[in-house]
């Protein structure tokens, strides 16, 4: 009798264990459940007593940058300011601020967001963007030396651009690395796309896409009239403007004034050079682009007046380097005609107020 009420005992433990073993299992099985809406950012709101999720925003960059690791001498800039103070580690600045590095040992990380980061060593410097603390973008300014940028790859369009004088870096994603150096009559800069993808707008010019490892190298000069871009690394495309063109419909009849670009596909050693100048009278510039292949041999050439669809050559490409000469020269032709037609309209305009103001005295 004994030995069947320890059975009996033991199986009641036996189940009891079980029982309880089962529970702690769904326990954690409910907590495994619920962690991920604990860690989500998504917000619960509650309307007219139904319940709403919202998505919350993704925050890609800080309020403020920081100075997250300093080894060596750093140097900050504070808007408003006229005298560089000692960086601090770990401290943060307000937007408008500029970094510069001194020594060859020095490095400085300034972190912006949490993938998102800015890092020069040796003697470089670059600024951020002085703005409203509203607004969800950044911008850095190159100043000089090599500037490493780092963001995260799936980061939008329109929310980084890196700056300089006669151009723009739009839309980095991912890791690149700038050579920025002031010349006796402008400046230098290169730009490496190392992950990710970036794009590049200048007066111009627009380079569409560069993926990893291409790397461009752009020169203007300081008066912003002379752009030259120059293939290093990898192959990609340089769409350029090659002015308006008037465009007709054979069957309405109908014309239209369109703009008209050639797009050129950059290599090592080939070349873009963009010249411009500005009309003694007038205020419609007139640009002359040309392309150059590896070799060196002049393959595109288009001279046009902006806003203008009169004053455009139209494609000039030579069939030989001897009529190279010929080619400079007619483009040199087509682009002195701005002024002359933008003084011819000037002249009739006068003619007509005079005419008017002579009728009005008349009367």
């Amino acid at each position: 009798m004994k030995s069947i009420i320890r059975v009996l005992a033991v199986s009641a433990a036996v189940s009891g264990l079980s029982a309880f073993a089962q529970n702690k299992i769904e326990d954690i099985d409910d907590d495994e459940a619920a962690a991920p809406a604990e860690e989500s950012k998504d917000a619960t709101v509650d309307v007219g007593g139904q319940i709403h999720h919202a998505k919350a925003e993704t925050k890609y960059f800080f309020t403020l940058p920081t100075v997250r690791k300093l080894e060596g001498s750093a140097e900050v800039l504070k808007p408003g300011s006229s005298e560089w103070t000692s960086a601090e580690e770990g401290r943060y600045y307000p937007l408008g601020t500029s970094f510069r590095t001194s020594g060859l040992d020095t490095r400085l990380t300034v972190q912006l967001g949490y993938e998102c980061s800015v890092v020069i060593h040796g003697e470089a410097s670059f600024g951020t963007r002085e703005q409203g603390l509203e607004e969800k973008s950044r911008a850095i300014s190159l100043m000089g030396g090599v500037i490493a940028v780092r963001l995260p790859r799936s980061l939008p369009e329109g929310m980084f651009i890196v700056n300089a004088p006669g151009f723009s870096v739009v839309n980095p994603a991912g890791e690149s690395i700038y050579r920025y150096v002031k010349t006796g009559d402008g400046d230098k800069a290169t730009v490496r796309c190392k992950t990710g993808s970036l794009a590049i707008e200048g007066r111009h010019f627009r380079i569409l896409s560069m993926r990893a490892a291409n790397e461009v190298c752009i020169q203007t000069s300081e008066d912003l009239l002379f752009t030259g871009i120059y293939g290093t690394r990898g192959d990609y495309i340089c769409k350029l403007d090659q002015g308006l063109v008037k465009v007709t419909d054979v069957e309405t009849g109908e014309s239209h004034i369109n703009p008209k670009f050639l797009e050129w596909k950059m290599s090592p050693q080939t070349a873009v050079r963009i010249q411009r100048a500005v009309p003694t009278l007038g205020k419609n510039m007139s640009v002359s682009v040309m392309t150059f292949d590896a070799a060196g041999t002049l393959k595109n050439r288009c001279a046009f007046a902006e806003n203008r669809f009169e004053i455009n050559s139209g494609e000039l490409a030579p069939s030989n380097k001897s009529a190279q000469a010929d080619l400079v020269k007619k483009a040199a032709e087509a682009t002195s005609e701005t002024a002359a037609v933008e003084a011819t309209e000037t002249e009739a305009s006068d003619s007509g107020d005079d005419s008017k103001a002579s009728s009005d005295s008349d009367e």
